[in-house]
């Protein structure tokens, strides 16, 4: 089967820096990580999305906190309140990478209180020849993360018996086919010579999500309100924040609906539209010319927003490969 690439697929990407940082802090509020949990983490199936956003969440949603190299993960303590995102890339010299969205959560199981260890990663596409990696590799590495870095966190010495379930779940912007599709990959257990079964909380620890998100209709609660967000790019924010208000009963905030606004100006199809509009018109080389002109205005603009958000100067540096000085320039004369 050949795969099929959405135009909203191709259009809704992560490369733009605020972009990036705007869809992860949409991904990490409550209400919207409580409708993934319900609608990929088996043990909340039966949960209500209040419960599991009110109850279920454990602490503070980290977003691009927690570094995923050995060594490093858990290193990172947990912060009081969300704030100072990274971004996915790092450091290019160091080498390291972080979580998009990391947190704990706890649900009931017989009435025993278990901890699940959740990740959340948002993907623009899982083309091998774009990404020149397989995307479900990269998956199954960030889940061996969560387990191995839990050792001095979740468990001291050997102590294994405490090792906690883990979920990385990735939400891709596009489908392998012309349908939204979510995929479970779990471990199993197979008798190769008699027959003795091993509880399977013992050794069904590491699971991998995928959620491949396309345009076309959906019954599933979950995905339907992931294309509000991604994939609708016809409706502007204050029309996605009175959908997920009035379908979704989600709870939008003044920062939510900015992070939509921020979402919805930035989304790579107002730009690739206006491109193709201009290529008609046979304006192909003047809006280059005028994309070139304003590209200065876009990256000050860019160091304002990042500032304002809390990023530090070393981020923004790996962000616009400005220099320090110029990057301070921007910042002062902002501040006057």
């Amino acid at each position: 089967m050949t795969q099929s690439q959405p135009p909203a697929a191709e259009l809704l990407g992560f490369n733009n820096p605020q972009y990036d940082l705007a869809a992860k802090n949409v991904l990490s509020e409550r209400s919207v990580a409580a409708y993934i949990l319900k609608g990929t983490v088996p043990e909340f199936k039966n949960v209500s999305i209040n419960d599991i956003a009110e109850k279920c969440i454990e602490g503070d949603i980290q977003v691009s906190k927690v570094p995923v190299n050995p060594g490093k993960t858990n290193a990172v303590k947990k912060p009081k309140k969300i704030k100072g995102l990274r971004n996915e890339a790092g450091d290019v010299t160091e080498g390291w990478i972080t979580f998009d969205i990391i947190f704990h959560a706890i649900t009931p199981d017989s009435g025993e209180r278990i901890r699940l260890i959740i990740n959340i990663e948002a993907q623009k596409t899982f083309s091998e020849a774009t990404l020149k990696y397989i995307l479900m590799k990269r998956a199954l590495f960030y889940g061996s993360r969560l387990i191995s870095s839990q050792k001095e966190t979740e468990f001291s010495g050997s102590d294994y018996s405490e090792v906690k379930k883990v979920y990385t779940i990735w939400i891709c912007m596009e489908s392998p086919t012309d349908r939204s599709i979510i995929n479970h990959y779990h471990m199993t257990e197979h008798h190769l010579v008699g027959k003795y079964k091993e509880p399977p909380e013992n050794y069904d620890l590491l699971n991998i999500v995928m959620v491949y998100l396309a345009s076309g209709p959906v019954r599933n609660r979950m995905l339907s309100m992931l294309q509000v967000i991604f994939q609708e790019t016809d409706k502007t924010a204050e029309e996605k924040s009175e959908i997920l208000r009035k379908k979704f009963d989600i709870e939008v905030t003044a920062e939510m609906e900015e992070e939509l606004r921020t979402m919805c100006n930035l989304s790579e199809g107002i730009y690739e539209r206006g491109m193709a509009q201009g290529i008609t018109q046979g304006m192909a080389q003047g809006m280059a010319q005028g994309i070139a002109q304003g590209e200065e205005n876009k990256t000050i603009d860019m160091i304002r927003n990042l500032w304002k958000k809390g990023m530090d100067v070393d981020f923004i540096k790996d962000v616009t490969s400005w220099t320090e000085e110029q990057i301070m320039k921007v910042i002062k004369t902002s501040c006057i």
